[in-house]
């Protein structure tokens, strides 16, 4: 592995002709690709086979070898991996911000075979700049590999899977958090669902209060589906659609806020583990609310919106 002076991420093009001979290459020849660093930057060469095999020129920083196609139109390539889109764009952008984001997305795309790596270089401050080939299209994609640790992996990993518009899965974290709140709702059910409800507008913002608990809580909750259906009731509701819509955006942030704490705080995670155990009657709120204690701004915003929901769904004790 050869040395190289500068961290950068780039898309090279394969050449249509040959670097030796000036000839357009046939689709499917076999062709070589040499990469070479001139004043400052990466170059990428491709040669026709034989004349690479009757002159022997110098391999460069590297050197393979691999099947020339003629690629498809690009909209076609763009459309075909929402990952490469997202990779294509971080890479022109040039934003070191998306150092670990950009190799996440390039290791997906390896896994699913878009990628294939040919080649590591190592720069001289010991930077890893991996080299891939575009299975399809024949670029080069010029990767630094910021060698990050696992816990840092799941992190950028949960990033990349939330740009590209899916959910990161569930941590033992948040299934300790939502067996809590599965027991904090048995143990407050009368409270949070009267079989007597308060009427008018105080009943619908209690009933939707308690719902958005429910759902927080996941599918296996007894009140999930109906909660739901109170959710759906109301949400074409002009009163009432701004507060689901703020629900639904705690139900989406709040999981993910408490897979983070799980994974910078263990210390999180054992004490969820232990209150998740515990029977309905033996749970402390108090003892929840310390568990997720923290200065961060984030964090301190969604404990006010989730007390204040609490608030909304206990109108009823405060009515009788």
């Amino acid at each position: 592995m050869s040395s190289v002076r500068e961290e950068s991420w780039q898309i090279k093009r394969r050449s249509d002709l040959c670097a030796g001979t000036h000839e357009p290459f046939s689709d499917k020849e076999e062709i070589m690709t040499r990469l070479l660093f001139q004043d400052g930057e990466y170059v990428r060469e491709d040669y026709r086979l034989a004349w690479w095999n009757e002159t022997q020129p110098d391999h460069g920083l590297s050197a393979w070898k691999s099947i020339f196609r003629i690629p498809p139109p690009p909209t076609e390539v763009m459309k075909k991996e929402n990952a490469e889109t997202l990779l294509r764009n971080m890479v022109a952008k040039e934003d070191a911000d998306d150092t670990n984001a950009i190799y996440i997305l390039a290791v997906m795309l390896e896994r699913k075979k878009i990628l294939i790596e040919k080649d590591v270089q190592v720069r001289a401050d010991q930077t890893k700049v991996r080299v891939y080939e575009h299975k399809t299209t024949g670029e080069t994609f010029l990767v630094v590999d910021p060698e990050l640790k696992l816990a840092e992996i799941e992190k950028v990993q949960e990033a990349v899977v939330g740009l590209l518009g899916g959910k990161p899965p569930k941590t033992e974290t948040v299934y300790h958090f939502e067996a809590i709140l599965h027991a904090l709702i048995e143990k407050h059910e009368k409270l949070l669902f009267p079989k007597r409800p308060i009427g008018g507008d105080e009943g619908i913002k209690q009933k939707l209060a308690a719902s958005f608990f429910a759902l927080l809580a996941g599918k296996k909750n007894p009140y999930w589906e109906e909660s739901s259906k109170v959710f759906n009731r109301f949400e074409d509701s002009e009163v009432w659609s701004p507060v689901i819509a703020g629900y639904r955006d705690l139900i989406e942030r709040i999981p993910q806020e408490v897979r983070f704490l799980g994974m910078e705080k263990p210390a999180v995670t054992k004490q969820l583990e232990a209150l998740a155990i515990k029977e309905p009657k033996e749970i402390s709120e108090q003892e929840v609310l310390a568990a997720f204690a923290s200065d961060a701004p984030r964090v301190t915003e969604l404990r006010e919106k989730v007390l204040e929901a609490v608030r909304a769904a206990t109108a009823y004790v405060s009515a009788q």
